[in-house]
């Protein structure tokens, strides 16, 4: 499925997408990071949201939610290296720590102050939303953790593979592989078009240069957040699975485990909608 299709059956306004600031943003490393961001009420209220998206594009996923916060909040998105928005340079790292570090660097170009963010971190994202955290790089008002885990789930097979294929190769089986996994392992609807979508753009060869975020572990990480934080989920997802989340709030002292509906609830209109109300409750009791 491409994404002319995807938009006919799931027709998105991407207004926060449209309206913001685009800008890459030059790091510590000379390695350019993709920021777009908001900050329309920069006058108002100063909360600014932090969000940082999971594997691949993701863009197409959480454009509906974006588009209710940004009506009350500055809005960030920070995009992580293994995406394909950045030219990932030859001789730069990817890694859970420089990409956790990106985040830091944006926000401080971005002269937006500890007390005024609030980190939301979907899936990967919630290790490098954790890291910054963790280490005490950040200290925000609170965090939201959307479907975190303490490491990530991939097939065992597809990694192996990558020690011993060339990439021209490993991109068609390990394409194979991925689709049958989302045909296996996620529900019909939304969630399984929009990996299916991701899978066919995947860069394999950016993929092994990141491939150590796979062997991160976050436990302690979660273990030093000392923020308010909500981690969301629902038994309807069957890649981030509640089990796992469960094991993540244990980890973190003030949190609280928050069960939606369904993956749609948190991403597209009308329930999205919902959704954010959620958290701009949420945002007013940190």
């Amino acid at each position: 499925m491409n994404s002319a299709n995807l938009d006919k059956e799931f027709p998105q306004e991407m207004t926060f997408i449209k309206q913001s600031t685009k800008e890459q943003i030059i790091m510590s490393d000379e390695q350019r990071v993709y920021c777009f961001y908001s900050n329309k009420h920069e006058n108002e209220d100063k909360t600014t949201i932090i969000f940082i998206q999971g594997v691949g594009p993701g863009v197409y996923s959480w454009s509906d939610l974006w588009d209710e916060l940004y009506k009350e909040y500055n809005l960030v998105i920070v995009d992580s290296r293994e995406k394909p928005t950045i030219n990932l340079e030859k001789n730069k790292n990817c890694t859970v720590q420089r990409i956790s570090l990106d985040i830091v660097e944006a926000i401080n170009h971005l002269k937006i102050k500890d007390k005024d963010i609030i980190f939301i971190g979907s899936s990967l994202g919630a290790f490098y939303v954790a890291h910054c955290i963790g280490q005490g790089w950040i200290k925000p008002k609170g965090c939201f953790l959307i479907g975190p885990s303490i490491e990530l789930k991939y097939p065992e097979i597809v990694f192996r593979l990558a020690l011993i294929l060339p990439s021209f190769l490993l991109e068609e089986v390990g394409k194979f592989i991925a689709r049958r996994f989302i045909r296996n392992k996620v529900i019909e609807g939304f969630q399984k078009k929009v990996y299916f979508e991701r899978v066919d753009k995947i860069d394999v060869k950016r993929w092994k240069k990141c491939s150590s975020i796979r062997k991160w572990k976050a436990s302690e990480d979660y273990k030093n957040i000392n923020c308010p934080a909500y981690i969301f989920s629902t038994t309807e997802d069957k890649y981030h699975r509640v089990e796992e989340t469960e094991k993540v709030r244990k980890l973190i002292k003030n949190s609280k485990f928050i069960e939606v509906p369904d993956y749609n609830f948190m991403r597209i209109k009308p329930r999205v909608i919902e959704f954010a109300r959620i958290i701009k409750e949420l945002i007013k009791k940190l």
